[in-house]
């Protein structure tokens, strides 16, 4: 993965500094984890892929933005990690990230869910031609007709199967991108309210 490709995945500029990139980090890994999906299987596994992107970008930027001193260290002036009180602008800046974050994550359970509706309805299509190959085969005698419409009604229970799983899978996608609308909206609003 390149440096341009880990931004756009933590949804970062380049210049981020270490703590940007692990706000972002961190954000986008509460929004994506796999665990948020645990009694759906393909779910879970498209998070996990997308967890594995995550990791990448930020082991890259990471890597990238060298062993110097955190931003938030440099500005307090200690390397030793004294702490701070937290500003309005320490408090803007992570709203922002939470913002971005929640964003980028439903932009990718908006496209997975694109991407099974698709599905969806190329099942479907092949569940309607496999019900009309089964009627048409259903008056034909001998080997072959059997054969054809037994091989048709497979398709089409397999067809509508998988429609039914399919649309499970959309509307906990949607339920989802609907949740993280939500908290981008929150997070901009305390943002807003934080450079006020």
């Amino acid at each position: 993965m390149t440096q341009d490709e880990a931004l756009s995945v933590l949804g970062l500029k380049p210049g981020a500094t270490r703590d940007e990139i692990q706000i972002a980090y961190r954000e986008l890994a509460q929004m994506l984890h796999p665990d948020r999906f645990p009694d759906n299987a393909k779910l879970r596994a498209r998070a996990e892929a997308q967890m594995r992107a995550v990791n990448e970008a930020r082991d890259v930027l990471l890597k990238g933005a060298g062993r110097g001193r955190s931003a938030s260290r440099a500005r307090s002036g200690s390397g030793t990690g004294a702490s701070r009180p937290r500003t309005t602008a320490d408090i803007a800046f992570e709203a922002e990230a939470r913002a971005h974050a929640a964003e980028t994550a439903r932009l990718t359970v908006v496209g997975q869910a694109r991407t099974l509706r698709e599905r969806r309805r190329g099942m479907g299509s092949l569940a309607a031609v496999a019900g009309g190959v089964m009627l048409v085969t259903s008056r034909m005698r001998g080997t072959v007709g059997t054969l054809v419409f037994s091989v048709a009604s497979m398709l089409v229970v397999w067809g509508i199967v998988d429609v039914v799983m399919l649309t499970n899978q959309i509307n906990v996608l949607e339920r989802r991108a609907r949740n993280l609308l939500r908290q981008r909206d929150a997070a901009a609003d305390i943002a807003r309210r934080a450079r006020a």
